[in-house]
């Protein structure tokens, strides 16, 4: 089936309902890691250029260690901030999937009460565990991995491409070239792998029907 929003809108407005504040923790967490991630390359090119304008006035390192270090030490403090909020995220992550996947199962086994006997006979035992099993491990990938390195991409895409653009304009437009390409045979080759996993889903459920 083609990608319906409706079903992602009903999965963040559930994990919302499990997890309020697991989750605005972890977004924050994750927003500050990408940031962070970006960061890095700007106080860089700042401290280098700090360094080559001192070598070339000929400035002491008595005078130049005042301007040098200060950004050094919040450069520092900037890796120390990303790894604390990326380990944080990834702790939070392991308590909200786990937990979000133990509710779904539950939810899913009460409603799955309320059907009538008919249903049961008309489908297989197996392809009904399926959902339970496979469809459920599958949202696993989805929240723990998927989302928040979406998220995360995102910034990061739009902190590095204006690092990039400060660089060479030129480079930027040659990068984003290559990338658009790229992003077109990708989706000709996993429209093409799609059928595939279709079938192999398929094959699970008559497996274990």
């Amino acid at each position: 089936p083609k990608f319906n929003p409706n079903t992602f809108k009903r999965i963040l407005k559930m994990l919302f309902k499990f997890y309020p504040a697991y989750m605005v923790i972890t977004i924050v967490c994750i927003l500050i890691a990408a940031i962070t991630a970006c960061m890095p390359s700007i106080f860089q090119k700042i401290i280098i250029e700090d360094i080559t304008s001192s070598i070339e006035s000929g400035v002491s390192w008595e005078v130049a260690k005042d301007i040098i270090i200060p950004k050094i030490v919040i450069l520092i403090s900037v890796y120390v901030v990303s790894i604390i909020a990326v380990t944080l995220y990834n702790q939070l992550m392991v308590v909200v999937t786990q937990g979000f996947l133990n509710k779904m199962r539950c939810h899913m086994f009460e409603a799955m009460q309320k059907l009538p006997i008919k249903y049961f006979d008309q489908n297989k035992h197996g392809d009904i565990m399926s959902h339970y099993t496979n469809d459920v491990d599958t949202m696993r990938e989805l929240i723990s991995r998927s989302m928040p390195t979406l998220l995360q991409s995102i910034i990061v895409v739009v902190g590095v491409l204006s690092v990039m653009l400060t660089y060479s304009f030129w480079m930027t437009l040659v990068v984003i070239s290559g990338v658009f390409a790229m992003a077109l045979f990708s989706k000709k080759v996993g429209g093409g792998s799609a059928k595939y996993f279709m079938h192999q889903q398929k094959a699970i459920g008559k497996t274990e029907g």
